[in-house]
């Protein structure tokens, strides 16, 4: 299965569609032609704009015209915390994000978790195991007029970018740190003054003194939107966010419009992106931290790594806070629990299997 995945998605090709939303009688491939309003919650010109853009075209290409889309960055037609509700009401016929950005933000696990699971977790989770099936219940409740599938997934995150050093868990006692969703819950136990703002903000509050750290993503988003030119210090590893998944949101209403042919090629165009994006972005966060050991060694930039031991306090602090989320929380309880029952169920192979 995987394999034909992945030879759609390298056989899509670049092809520019044009977005308004509306439906046609025929296509050049036979049947409706659809025209979909598509917006990503991303800035354009970034790893995650990429993606968003690939998979748009993906799926013009497999539809053989059937399907014209553009993506549309962030902002164009609403903000990125209201993707999900302009897809539900229609404004959006479909678009790109992360569940942290939902506006229950405790939803935020089915992207992505705190000393939660990896990519190749998230993957097996979501393609093998019962991730799918919760996605759609989940949604039922949420948002019942949307459709949602996992689309692309990526690599670790790096933990900070900040003004100041930062070593361990003791510097970031009274910090102003950009935070989000689970995260800034368990920062703001560990003591940071956590700041609630939008990815796209925190270069320019860098720059500003505004807050004196950020976690914001992968190395390669990071190097490209230039973070080391604002601040010279920077901690690994991505333990907030060991990997992240994007999900792809269609107003069900357009969904069910749909034949059945050009669903399986919304569905397999996602899946295929998922193999695609994790693949690119492995690599390409490669080079970009090869960049920034290089900035260290010409002294424009330090990095540090939380000890072994800060580590498993985040580790232990994380995982008290989930217990008592799951108590008060029963959606987020049901996928908690889903995710666990997986990571459980392929450990022990897991540990039979590794080399090292």
């Amino acid at each position: 299965m995987l394999s034909m995945v992945l030879i759609m998605a390298f056989a899509a090709v670049l092809i520019t569609g044009c977005g308004a939303a509306s439906a046609g009688e025929n296509g050049a491939a036979g049947g409706k032609t659809y025209r979909l309003a598509y917006q990503c919650a991303y800035s354009a010109g970034g790893g995650p704009y990429v993606y968003a853009s690939e998979l748009a075209d993906t799926i013009v290409s497999c539809s053989g015209g059937r399907v014209s889309m553009d993506c549309l960055a962030t902002n164009s037609i609403v903000s990125t915390a209201d993707i999900l509700e302009a897809v539900g009401n229609g404004t959006l016929d479909c678009g790109q994000t992360i569940a942290p950005s939902f506006p229950d933000d405790s939803l935020g696990i089915l992207s992505t978790l705190p000393v939660g699971m990896t990519a190749d977790q998230y993957l097996g989770w979501y393609i093998g195991g019962e991730g799918q099936q919760i996605l759609d219940e989940v949604m039922l409740e949420i948002a019942p007029n949307v459709v949602a599938f996992p689309c692309a997934v990526v690599d670790s995150e790096i933990l900070y970018h900040s003004t100041v050093p930062i070593k361990s868990l003791d510097d970031i006692k009274g910090l102003k740190i950009r935070g989000i969703s689970d995260w800034a819950k368990i920062e703001t136990i560990l003591g940071a003054s956590v700041v609630t703002m939008d990815g796209g903000e925190c270069y320019e509050a860098l720059s500003r003194g505004t807050i004196d750290a950020a976690e914001y993503s992968t190395p390669f988003a990071n190097f490209s939107a230039g973070y080391h030119e604002v601040a010279p210090y920077l901690t690994v590893p991505g333990i907030h966010c060991p990997s992240a998944t994007h999900l792809f949101l269609i107003n069900r209403n357009v969904w069910e419009g749909m034949d059945e042919q050009m669903q399986n090629i919304i569905k397999t165009s996602c899946k295929a992106m998922m193999i695609q994006a994790y693949s690119e972005d492995r690599i390409a966060n490669v080079d970009a931290w090869a960049k920034f050991e290089e900035l260290q060694d010409q002294g424009k930039l330090t990095i540090f790594r939380m000890s072994d031991e800060d580590m498993q306090t985040i580790y232990d602090t994380a995982h008290e806070y989930y217990e008592e989320k799951c108590e008060s929380n029963p959606t987020f309880a049901k996928i908690y629990n889903s995710q666990q029952e997986y990571i459980a169920t392929v450990s022990s192979w897991d540990d039979a299997a590794a080399i090292d």
